[in-house]
């Protein structure tokens, strides 16, 4: 069984954004019945989305928080959440 990592990055995110993403890809990734890990990176967010983070992975093993200094953009967020995924399956995502 493949281990899967996701990893996306966080910009000023709300709580209830964070637990619908983390929530949907728990749904899909299980029924791939692959074990994975979700990081979320938080790009320098101005609001409450790394203590978001930090209950999530606190909650949900599967989950893990890489927070930058500041905001460096997507991209350097995903190479940051790439430099600490461990599967031998790696997607990044991000919106546009």
């Amino acid at each position: 069984m493949p281990y899967i990592s996701v990893v996306t990055p966080v910009y000023n995110e709300a709580a209830a954004t964070l637990n619908a993403l983390v929530d949907r890809l728990a749904a899909a990734l299980t029924s791939l019945a692959a074990d994975y890990e979700v990081i979320l990176v938080d790009d320098g967010s101005r609001n409450d989305a790394w203590e978001s983070i930090c209950r999530i992975s606190r909650a949900n093993p599967k989950v893990k928080g890489v927070r930058l200094a500041r905001n460096f953009g997507q991209h350097s967020a995903i190479a940051a959440g790439l430099a600490h995924a461990l599967g031998g399956w790696v997607r990044a995502t991000h919106s546009d």
